[in-house]
C-alpha cells in the first residue's frame, strides 16, 4: 500500500490505516465572514423592521412588540439583537475553537430569513 489513500480523503499511516480528512478546519476560517454576514443582516433587519413598521406593517414578535411599545422601534431591536449577540458569543466563547464557526452561522441563519421575509413585504407594499 502506498503513502496516498487514492480517495484523496486523507493519507495511509505506517500501520495501513487511512486517515480522513474533514472539511470542519476548512470551514472555520471563513469564521470572520460569517460573523460579518450575520452583523451585516442585524443591520438590514433593523432597518427594514423600522421601514415596513413606517409603512404600516405590524410587528408580529409579540415580545419585540411590546418592547417597541415601550421603548420604541429602534431602540428595542438593538435590545434584542445585543441580547441575542450576548448569548451568541458566550456560545461561541464555550465551543471548542474548531467548531466556533457554527455559531454566527446559526445567528445568520434567522436574521436573513427575516430580512427576506421583510423586504417581500416591503416589496408587496410599494
Amino acid at each position: 500500500m502506498s503513502r496516498e489513500d487514492v480517495s484523496g480523503l486523507g493519507a495511509a499511516g505506517a500501520n495501513g490505516t487511512v486517515a480522513t480528512h474533514s472539511p470542519i478546519p476548512t470551514l472555520a476560517r471563513f469564521e470572520p465572514h460569517l460573523w460579518a454576514f450575520a452583523l451585516l443582516g442585524f443591520a438590514l433587519d433593523v432597518g427594514l423592521t423600522a421601514y415596513g413598521l413606517s409603512l404600516g406593517l405590524a410587528e408580529m414578535n409579540p415580545l419585540a412588540r411590546t418592547l417597541m411599545e415601550t421603548i420604541g422601534v429602534i431602540e428595542a431591536m438593538l435590545l434584542l439583537k445585543t441580547f441575542s449577540l450576548a448569548v451568541a458569543l458566550v456560545g461561541w466563547k464555550i465551543l471548542p475553537a474548531v467548531y466556533r464557526f457554527v455559531v454566527p452561522a446559526g445567528l445568520s441563519l434567522p436574521t436573513w430569513v427575516a430580512v427576506g421575509i421583510n423586504g417581500s413585504l416591503i416589496i408587496s407594499l410599494l
